[in-house]
């Protein structure tokens, strides 16, 4: 019979030995679910940890001494800078070197793989899409701990740390709401190819358009391709809803062009919203919406880097991890709050007075 062990556990489960450990020391990157099947088969065999190898782990496991100075590296198949920033200061937080890696740069490499074996690099950051097939069947991934940042689309099974796009939308539709919002307009549109984030925001779209809205006050969403602005416009035009909960700043400058006043005519929400985004520059309009907090996205995804890199986990996984952080929402003057009275640019939702 087979002494019990973290291996027997993990061979039972179907699950890596990293995670086994990672579960029995609660460490908090392991799903509660799969954390709990985990201890539970642990107790099922009688499987009791050695004190004294558990210290020497859990002090291995805390010095991060044993880290500083392993290069990492970000591939960058995207022209977004959004995560580079945050990625950049959490790296140098825990002591690696972090390098940058564009497309045209892997590509000057005859073989890239190699090239970042030679560098000593032990961690890959994935930004974007994979786009070629080397990359996608030929690249030796196991040489590598890797975790995907932020959307994407053709998923690889990586870990991954992304937004979360639904409870982005749920915010937006009920702030809106909570603002004195009746008729909301989704334009969530979509992206050519689509991708994993489209399928949650047309859900999500359709989800509260039918279960949480009025019959009378139901929008039919907009779903054409994300940056069909005078598609868009004829939407908006055609159903003229209180308010558009939108997925870029180009809709709303849309509405403006076409002469359609934000917030006098429209409000106006953006689902993908940097802090302080506004439009126009003589008066410039702050813009209300949902911030995806792109510097918690890239923290988290180094510090699943690092717990990888330290457990010994690289390549493809078996059980894919997926991170999804809140976003959180920002006020602006682009969606004012309907239910109390209002001054200035923004006095047309002012009770009326008495003759």
């Amino acid at each position: 019979m087979e002494r019990p062990s973290q291996r027997l556990i993990a061979k039972k489960l179907g699950v890596s030995i990293a995670a086994v450990s990672l579960a029995l020391r609660d460490t908090g990157t392991i799903s509660p679910k799969l954390s709990a099947k985990i201890k539970a088969v642990a107790e099922e065999i009688g499987y009791k940890p050695n004190p004294i190898l558990a210290s020497l782990a859990s002090k291995r496991f805390r010095n991060s001494e044993a880290h500083r100075g392993i290069p990492l590296t970000v591939l960058a198949f995207t022209r977004t800078a959004l995560y580079n920033d945050g990625l950049s200061r959490r790296a140098d937080e825990l002591g690696y070197n972090l390098s940058f890696l564009s497309t045209s740069d892997l590509n000057r490499y005859s073989n890239p793989c190699k090239t970042l074996l030679n560098r000593g690099v032990q961690g890959l950051v994935v930004l974007g899409e994979i786009p070629h097939k080397y990359y996608r069947e030929s690249f030796n991934w196991d040489e590598f701990s890797v975790v995907q940042c932020g959307r994407y689309a053709n998923p690889m099974p990586f870990n991954v740390v992304r937004p979360n796009i639904f409870s982005a939308l749920r915010l937006a539709y009920h702030k809106a709401r909570d603002l004195g919002y009746k008729r909301i307009g989704f334009a969530v549109g979509r992206h050519d190819p689509i991708i994993q984030d489209d399928e949650a925001r047309i859900c999500a779209a359709y989800g509260f358009s039918i279960l949480e809205s009025d019959e009378k006050d139901r929008i039919e969403p907009y779903l054409e391709e994300m940056h069909e602005i005078d598609r868009f416009v004829e939407w908006a035009q055609r159903h003229r809803p209180d308010c558009v909960i939108g997925f870029h700043l180009g809709q709303c400058a849309g509405l403006i062009q076409a002469g359609i006043r934000v917030p006098e005519d429209m409000g106006f929400s953006c689902l993908h919203l940097l802090e302080g985004d506004t439009l126009g520059d003589e008066e410039p309009l702050t813009i209300a919406g949902v911030n995806q907090d792109q510097g918690e996205i890239a923290r988290q995804t180094i510090d699943l880097l690092d717990q990888q890199i330290r457990h010994h986990v690289k390549g493809f996984v078996k059980k894919q991890m997926d991170v999804l952080i809140p976003s959180f929402w920002q006020d602006g003057d682009s969606l004012p709050d309907k239910s109390e009275p209002a001054s200035g640019r923004l006095a047309l939702y002012s009770p009326k007075k008495a003759d």
